[in-house]
């Protein structure tokens, strides 16, 4: 898969994932969790756009900082509801939440390693 495509995958699944976190949030299917995934669906959507822009960031490679910001923003995502989720349940879009953190965590490492290796 080209690194352009990974990155356009990794936009829509920040963006559904933003858009899911804050229908469950608007719903109040998740009592107690409302306030965490507005932000959280809100830091989704805004980092669609960092990765949608494909600025040229200062980094080598260009949009590499929006997406270790993606991977960073998806693992405290997938850490904290995880934990939240563990300790106290909650509805079933939670680990639906998860799957996809995971999926975006690994398209930005494949997306990392395949623009590293464009580069060398």
């Amino acid at each position: 898969m080209k690194p352009q495509t990974i990155r356009h995958l990794i936009i829509a699944l920040l963006t559904t994932t933003g858009i899911f976190h804050l229908a469950v949030a608007l719903l109040g299917t998740a009592p107690g969790l409302g306030l965490p995934l507005t932000i959280f669906g809100l830091i989704y959507i805004g980092l669609s756009f960092y990765v949608r822009s494909d600025t040229n960031d200062g980094s080598k490679n260009h949009s590499r900082n929006a997406i270790i910001a993606t991977i960073a923003a998806s693992t405290i995502g997938l850490g904290l509801g995880g934990s939240t989720y563990l300790a106290n349940g909650g509805p079933f879009a939670l680990p639906i939440m998860f799957a996809i953190d995971i999926v975006i965590i690994a398209f930005g490492v494949m997306w990392l390693i395949k623009v590293s290796k464009k580069k060398a």
